[in-house]
């Protein structure tokens, strides 16, 4: 990490960021359908305040936040919440000190992913604590409630020819089946997608606040190559008829195909960037390879095949300094 050393903040920026933080901190226990999101920011709000604060200021602000939002999540009752929030502070703090020891994107996005991993498993052990059920198992069911209920909304329906309604019965009854088998790797996708755009986002503020950055600029991020070989021993893992290897493969292959996926973008911002692509349409694009199926396969397809391809040339720079 480099960098021109700490801003002190003022009296008023710290009264101004404590109670900013506490405010993030409180509404989802008031209203969880309306303000549920702002605890994915939080992991960024924390990132930020230690990289541009230092450990010491940015630890003080946030347990400052977190007493004043303590004392209104009991009078509320909504403690299992508080400590929900305090899981998404602790991958910033992570990050910050990984980049901080001069690690790599990669190696930094893996301990704030275990960090927020672990931090999401405490939380549920707790919050399953004195209960039957615990909140994964109560969210299966509730996944499971809602596909009954659209399968008996589709049964009711007069307008659905008998053949059609073969093939969505067909259809919702698979469902049932794989959503539980990938349901670990759709929670792990959504760490890993809050891991990066607090890194990525976090660099950036970082860079335009206080002029330098964490990591290099996110369109230079390589994943090790070595990282290939555990994707091909998934791929052997869900050949093989032995339960729990496939289902532990199908799960590890989704998450690793989110993480190419990440340096598919990297690629593609490398190359809009190098080809000088207007504004205008390099974020039109963005938005239809992202939210488009196939657009998603081109990045998984890019991510992959820079391995043997690579196509920023990445290789071919970094080969002179080993001389």
């Amino acid at each position: 990490m480099v960098s021109q050393g700490y801003q002190q903040p003022e009296i008023r920026s710290i009264l101004i960021i404590i109670s900013l933080v506490s405010v993030a901190l409180v509404l989802p226990g008031l209203q969880w359908s309306l303000f549920g999101w702002l605890y994915m920011l939080l992991p960024l709000v924390a990132f930020f305040l230690f990289g541009r604060f230092g450990g010491h200021i940015g630890k003080r602000l946030l347990l400052t936040a977190a007493t004043i939002s303590l004392v209104a999540n009991v009078i509320i009752g909504s403690f299992d919440l508080f400590l929900f929030s305090c899981a998404m502070l602790l991958p910033g703090a992570v990050l910050h000190r990984s980049a901080k020891q001069g690690e790599s994107p990669s190696l930094s996005g893996f301990k704030g992913s275990l960090t927020l991993a672990g931090g999401w498993l405490v939380v549920v052990a707790v919050a399953a604590s004195g209960s039957e059920l615990t909140v994964y198992s109560q969210m299966l069911q509730t996944v499971d409630r809602a596909l009954s209920e659209a399968l008996e909304q589709y049964r009711q329906s007069e307008g659905i020819s008998a053949e059609t309604l073969v093939v969505i019965e067909a259809t919702i009854h698979q469902m049932k089946v794989v959503i539980p088998a990938i349901m670990p790797g759709v929670l792990g996708s959504l760490i890993l997608l809050v891991t990066w755009a607090t890194m990525v986002l976090g660099n950036v503020l970082l860079e335009k606040t206080c002029g330098f950055a964490s990591w290099p600029i996110f369109r230079q991020w390589v994943l090790p190559e070595k990282l290939i070989w555990v994707v091909i021993a998934m791929g052997v893992f869900i050949l093989i008829p032995v339960e729990p290897l496939p289902r532990i493969g199908i799960n590890c292959i989704l998450l690793l195909s989110v993480i190419y996926c990440f340096q598919g973008l990297s690629i593609t911002v490398f190359l809009m960037n190098k080809w000088k692509v207007p504004l205008l349409l390099r974020s039109f694009f963005y938005v239809m390879i992202v939210f488009q199926s196939l657009g998603t396969l081109i990045l998984l397809f890019f991510g992959i095949a820079d391995i043997w391809l690579d196509f920023r040339k990445m290789k071919t720079k970094a080969a002179p300094d080993n001389k």
